[in-house]
């Protein structure tokens, strides 16, 4: 009896070790806002086909998974896009006649963030969903509206304040099931750079 009383003892006191330890390397982390506001912001632009496309997204993330430094977040993610600069136009092309351009798009997906001691911040992210993209062209053309598919991809590194972090992104958005009748497919998507704000 005695014998048993001190094994029960020795796997009580390993694991009493064991969740504190586990206590010890896990920290629990809140968000500065609530799930319902923002947490997340990219502000940037895009470049394809000698068009350039200013970008303002807004994410909010839930985090799933936080251990220490890393996190692993769901996201949800809206973006708004015109175009600021317009290719030069040659009649002969009739894509390249754009007048304005226009690019939002609605996107879930899933995100890694890294928080280091002396204060480092890095990230990245893969979402996907519908992009909302017009075209107007110059030149008698009709206006191309459509609404198509895309995978979009971002790292970030930057510095964390407290709870803010900020600093600059680079990424690659990538359209599917454009129409190849459509004038406007050409400036949809492409790499994109910027600065970002996450204050999950």
């Amino acid at each position: 009896m005695l014998r048993k009383l001190l094994v029960l003892l020795v796997l009580s006191l390993g694991l009493t070790s064991a969740a504190q330890a586990q206590t010890l390397t896990r920290r629990e982390h809140t968000s500065p806002s609530p799930a319902w506001l923002p947490r997340g912001v990219f502000l940037g632009a895009s470049f394809r086909d000698d068009t350039i496309t200013p970008r303002l997204k807004v994410q909010w993330q839930f985090t799933f998974f936080q251990d220490r430094k890393d996190a692993f977040v769901f996201l949800v993610e809206g973006g708004l896009g015109w175009g600021a600069s317009m290719p030069t136009q040659d009649k002969s092309e009739p894509h390249t006649l754009l007048g304005s351009y226009y690019e939002h798009t609605a996107q879930v997906g899933v995100g890694y963030r890294n928080h280091l001691k002396e204060g480092a911040h890095w990230g990245f992210q893969v979402t996907g969903g519908p992009v909302f993209y017009g075209a107007h062209f110059d030149g008698g053309n009709a206006a191309d509206k459509r609404t198509a598919g895309i995978i979009d991809g971002r790292i970030q590194i930057g510095y964390q304040f407290d709870q803010v972090a900020f600093g600059v992104a680079a990424g690659y958005a990538e359209p599917f099931g454009l129409k190849r009748r459509s004038l406007g497919r050409t400036f949809v998507g492409g790499p994109m750079f910027g600065l970002f704000a996450d204050w999950r």
